[in-house]
This record gives C-alpha cells, structure tokens and sequence, in this order.
C-alpha cells in the first residue's frame, strides 16, 4: 500500500475520536473538519469519488421534505442547508473511503486506536488531565457518555476475536468512564449475541409466569401509601417513575425533577406534541425551532428555569431517536423498522463481526445523542450498511 493511502486511512480513523480537538482562528474550527477537507481533496486527487445511487435518493428526500417543510413551517432555512452540508460531506466522504479503502482494513485501524487511545485515557483519568467532571473518565473525547459509545464496537469485537488483553483494557477504561449508556451498552453485547428464537420458546414459559407473578404482586400493593411498612423499596421506586413519566403527555414536571431525567421527559414530551400535530415531520434540522413552539406547554422544575437549564438538550432533542421522529415524523419509523431488519439478518451471519458490533454503537445513539454528524456516526453507519467486506482497488 502507497504511503499517501497508509496516510489517508489513519488519519481518516484517526478523526473518529477528535470531537474535543479545534483551534480558534476567527472562529473555532474543529479538527475534524480539517482532515476530512484535507482527505476529501487528496482522495479526489487520486482517486475517483463517486456517490451511491440510495445515497443520492436519502439526500434527495432530505432535501426535498426539508425544504416543502420549511416553507410550510416558515422556519429559518438556514438549518436544513448547514444539517444537508454536515451529512453530505461526511456521508460521501466515508462512502468513497470504504469505497476503496475495504471495511477490514478501516475497521482493523478503528481497533487499534481504540486500543491505544484507552491505554492514554488511563493515566489521563488518574492525572485529571481533560476530566469532564471529578471521577469519570473521557479520555481525548469530549465527554464520558460519548467515550463509552465509541469504545463499544471494540469491547464486542476484542471479545469475539477473543483478544483478551485489548478487551480488558478497554473495558476498563468504559467502567471507568461509569456512563450509564456505556453499562446499557456492555448489558446488551452480553444479551444480545444470546437471544435466540429456540432459547426463547424454550423458557417462555418461565418469562411468562414471572411477568404474572410480578403484575399480580404489584397490582396487590400498588395503592398502598409509600411510607407504609411491607411497601418495597423497588415498588417506589416504580411508583416515582411511573409519576414522572407522566410528564411525557402532561408536560409537568416535579418540582424535584432530576437535570437528566428532565432533558429525557422534556425533550420526549416535545416531541410526542410535534408528532400529534405534524405527523409527516417538520424538516432536517428543525428541532429547535419547533421547540420553541412547543416549549409554552410546559412546566419545568423552578430550580432549573433559575439556573437557565429548562431548554436542556433543545438543539439536538436528547437523543437520534427523538430527533428523527420530530424531524422525519412517520417516516422515521420506517427508518427504525429498516435498522431493526438488517440487525436481525446480521446476527445470523457469524463472520459479519464488524458490522454486529456498530449494531451497539447505533442503538445507543437512537437512545442519547441527537447530533446528525458526530466525527464517527458515518464512518459506523456506512460499514453497518455495506453487505461486503471486499477490498475494490487497493492491494
């Protein structure tokens, strides 16, 4: 492999991780922007860029419903165009690499600086250097929920390929982080690869007559006040979220509301309202308007409009999912059914390694982190798409 293509791919990799690195001139320019400019020329350069006939058809509709919703909607169009250049640059760029570059060698580089980064997030955690907050480690990325995220396509694979040492370390390093997100996802690489159909059929017998045991024994004890003696603590529990949850259709919230629960009830609250009155969606990058508009019929804590936080999550909706609903509204749903399809038939292909792990990735940013264009989303949606491993051009 030439030099300049060795450059290229792990620089490209490279990027991945870079979400916390910009320099200021004029504005902040973030580092990931450079390399992919900088990449997308030297690859135009020597190679030839194409654009895939469904990427062309997903832009098209982005494009098409995002501007018939935004006339209609008469929101700042200036959004829909800065979202269509974030997605179709990255898009097209990480096409063309996989393109010629072939998932294995892409994915095998992805591991190694996985590796490598976690080795430097260890003594960086222990030294506070680039802490996020007291006690949790990010690494070089800019948040530990996010480190965690990104981490996880290596944990599974690590464990597949048996690589124990490298699957220590890294998982190490997610513990540590202690993001919730992360422990979901390390919950699901355990119970994922064991769901089978002839597993389930076999004890559902078992699931069933637990599942009755437990509704009857709630149902007995449900009315019963809460500082009352027999009332367990987990019931209250059920009982405290099922209160809050009814924040989702009534838009009020207790006075004592927790930060992240609110950014996840609120935000789930705007946009159940955006579906109900614009079920065919409001246009890519619209959510924060719509917000605004939205933002009237609820009442958050006292405390958090004092410290400026009742608007938390407001531009990227707390989670994918959120956000493609309001954004794409029905139409999101037939995105979501697609992902949930090719998950299926990817677990019953044992060698698709790659692309099962980037099925953790995926799932956990339908649940947290709204952006359209972080530095790795395409780069792990692309090879999840791609049905072959193939090299095409480089030997």
């Amino acid at each position: 492999m030439r030099l300049l293509d060795k450059y290229i791919i792990f620089s490209s990799v490279f990027a991945l991780f870079t979400e916390a690195c910009y320099f200021h001139f004029v504005i902040d320019v973030k580092l990931y922007y450079v390399i992919l400019i900088c990449n997308f020329l030297l690859l135009a350069k020597t190679k030839k860029i194409t654009i895939h006939k469904n990427l062309i058809i997903i832009l098209g509709f982005f494009t098409i419903h995002g501007v018939v919703s935004y006339l209609l909607l008469l929101n700042p169009i200036q959004s829909l165009i800065a979202q269509l250049l974030g997605i179709s640059l990255s898009s097209i760029y990480y096409q063309n690499l996989i393109k010629y570059f072939s998932v294995k060698k892409l994915f095998e580089a992805y591991l190694d600086f996985s590796f490598y980064i976690a080795i430097i997030a260890i003594p960086m955690f222990y030294l506070n250097i680039n802490v996020f907050s007291v006690g949790r480690l990010n690494g070089i990325l800019a948040e530990p929920a996010h480190y965690a995220a990104i981490m996880l396509p290596a944990i599974y694979s690590f464990l597949r390929k048996k690589k124990y040492v490298r699957l220590l370390v890294v998982l190490l390093t997610v513990i540590l982080s202690k993001s919730s997100i992360g422990f979901i996802g390390l919950a699901l690489i355990i119970i994922i690869p064991l769901v089978k159909v002839k597993v389930f059929l076999k004890y559902s017998w078992i699931v069933i007559l637990l599942l009755s045991f437990s509704i009857y024994y709630l149902s007995t004890v449900w009315d019963k006040p809460t500082d009352r003696s027999g009332v367990s603590s987990l019931v209250i529990r059920l009982k405290e979220t099922e209160k809050s949850l009814g924040s989702i259709f009534s838009g009020k919230f207790e006075k004592n509301t927790n930060l992240s629960s609110y950014a996840f009830l609120s935000n789930a609250f705007i946009t159940k309202e955006i579906l109900l009155n614009k079920p065919l969606g409001t246009g890519l990058g619209s959510y924060r308007h719509e917000y605004d508009k939205y933002y009237s019929k609820m009442k958050p804590p006292a405390y958090l409009i004092r410290m400026n936080l009742s608007k938390i999550n407001k531009t990227d909706a707390n989670s994918l999912f959120f956000r493609m609903v309001s954004d794409f509204g029905i139409f999101a749903f037939l995105l979501i059914a697609y992902f949930i399809y090719r998950s299926f038939k990817l677990f019953k292909n044992e060698k698709r390694i790659a692309q099962q792990s980037i099925f953790f990735y995926l799932t956990l940013k339908l649940i947290r982190e709204g952006h359209y264009f972080p530095p790795e989303f395409y780069f792990f949606l692309l090879i999840f798409l791609k049905n072959s491993d193939e090299d095409i051009t480089c030997s």
